[in-house]
């Protein structure tokens, strides 16, 4: 029987990130799915410059190559006339990156299966089903079936993660209730390939047209590809409209019949939804297995990576025995916190648009707006009531030379700010295995100044643990991570 650390089951962007970050910090990880190879249509089709941050933790930023940088979208009228214009900002925002991509996840899953193959300590059990989960007080037992090839088998690990999508196995096998926040829709997706990009559709923005039955959101993915979504009303004759003659016709005012390929025509139907109870003992859930939500701010996968960045280090740390199986409890308490802001808006969104839909009033032109990242912080977890800067994501500048803060600091706890301490704390540091960036210049410098500091502790997954004022409340910070993190060390 095979033995790992950590079973990650579901490997679409959300589990290969995970079983990424998990393989890079040493455990053995067995990374499971049903899919032999990748998918080969997009599902998720837009990432933010928070994402990109994560992307850089796993080796994996010069994906952006491959990503459409994204200018903006607008709400149209039956008529095309727009009403709502919304603008992406052009140039990086905080972050280190541009607020908005669209990307083909073929490709960005294949990237990150490839990583994986490279990790020696990661085992890919792709073209295999998860059948039955157990556990008990010291493992995990995971079997899995290989149809094809007429085999099962059992691993054991000491955790397992179900990153397995809405319909979650292990959410089922851990019983977990599921809030419904109100934003379920059905939409026809279709994906194309056109031979040569229509002229009459843009090529690095989106628009939804609020027209009669059918609301139409169309979106750019990365040239060629582009994607059109037909929001249903319950009466709608869903295999009807997935027709290929009704999908030539849908689509027949921008783009002629036999001028591209469909790529994919499926009923999607979304929620709005939040499971409660993300732990049960040795399980855990990630991605869609934990919430979903309509694509109104394409931030379904998105919220799934934050999902791993938050997770990974705390895995790492109570299996490599440094810090109490407790600071697992931490991961559902921020984490459920910071995606409900995203269901909830989306869901507004969704319906908002259906009213648009079905006849009802259009807001006036106004002028375009340049849209602002949602950025909620975390709820309660490390820092018990998160306030002002602690629990909310800290900025990544560019140094002189043009290198990214996280590609000096890696994922890991980082102090950031000219701030001398004790050697007692120099020591704490050390052994919590503390990046030290003095001089992270100058944007840093006004991001502290802005927040009346002189210092901040940065967590692995980017969002600021503490910013202190001066050496005694940078010290005592310090005691605070070390007693949550390594309780044993600090008594030592």
């Amino acid at each position: 029987m095979d033995t790992y650390d950590i079973a990650v089951v579901g490997c679409g962007p959300v589990g290969l990130a995970l079983a990424r970050l998990l393989g890079l910090q040493g455990l053995r990880v067995a990374a499971i799915d049903p899919n032999r190879i990748v998918c080969h249509h997009p599902r998720a089709t837009h990432l933010d410059d928070e994402s990109m941050r994560i992307l850089q933790a796993l080796g994996a930023a010069d994906l952006e190559q491959r990503f459409l940088r994204q200018t903006g979208w607008t709400l149209r009228r039956p008529d095309g006339a727009p009403f709502l214009e919304f603008a992406h900002a052009r140039e990086e925002s905080e972050q280190g990156w541009r607020t908005d991509y669209q990307f083909h996840q073929p490709d960005f899953e294949s990237r990150l299966r490839g990583l994986l193959a490279s990790e020696e300590n990661v085992d890919l059990w792709f073209g295999w089903t998860v059948t039955a989960i157990d556990q008990d007080s010291g493992a995990v037992s995971v079997t899995m079936a290989n149809r094809a090839a007429n085999r099962v088998t059992t691993l054991k690990a000491a955790y397992a993660v179900g990153s397995d999508g809405a319909n979650s196995f292990v959410r089922q096998v851990m019983g977990a209730e599921v809030e419904d926040l109100e934003g379920t829709q059905r939409s026809l997706i279709v994906d194309i390939h056109p031979f040569r990009h229509p002229p009459a559709l843009p090529a690095a923005s989106g628009f939804i047209l609020c027209e009669g039955r059918r609301p139409i959101t169309y979106v750019p993915i990365f040239p060629p590809m582009l994607r059109f979504e037909f929001m249903l009303l319950d009466e709608d004759d869903a295999a009807a409209l997935e027709r290929p003659q009704a999908v030539y016709d849908a689509l027949s005012r921008w783009i002629e019949p036999g001028s591209y390929r469909i790529m994919r025509a499926d009923t999607y139907e979304w929620h709005a939804r939040l499971a409660h109870g993300w732990r049960s003992g040795k399980l855990l859930l990630a991605g869609d297995a934990a919430h979903e939500m309509p694509p109104m701010l394409g931030q379904g996968m998105c919220s799934g990576l934050r999902d791993a960045a938050n997770l990974a280090w705390k895995l790492a740390a109570v299996v490599g025995g440094t810090s109490p199986d407790s600071l697992l409890d931490t991961y559902e308490s921020e984490r459920a916190a910071h995606v409900r802001p995203y269901i909830v808006e989306s869901a507004r969104q969704a319906n908002l648009i259906e009213s648009f839909g079905i006849g009802e009033s259009h807001p006036e032109l106004a002028a375009p707006r340049t849209l602002e990242p949602l950025r909620p912080p975390l709820g309660p977890g490390l820092t018990g009531q998160p306030g002002g800067v602690a629990g909310r994501l800290s900025p990544q500048p560019r140094a002189g030379d043009g290198t990214r803060l996280d590609e000096v600091t890696g994922y890991n706890f980082v102090v950031v700010g000219k701030q001398a301490v004790p050697a007692e704390i120099a020591d704490l540091w050390q052994r919590l295995d503390v990046s030290v960036v003095a001089d992270a210049g100058p944007a840093v410098d006004a991001w502290l100044a802005a927040n009346s500091a002189t210092a901040a502790i940065v967590r692995p997954d980017r969002y600021a643990f503490a910013v202190t004022a001066d050496a005694a409340e940078l010290e005592a910070a310090t005691k605070e991570l070390a007693r949550i993190m390594s309780p044993r060390k600090v008594s030592a």
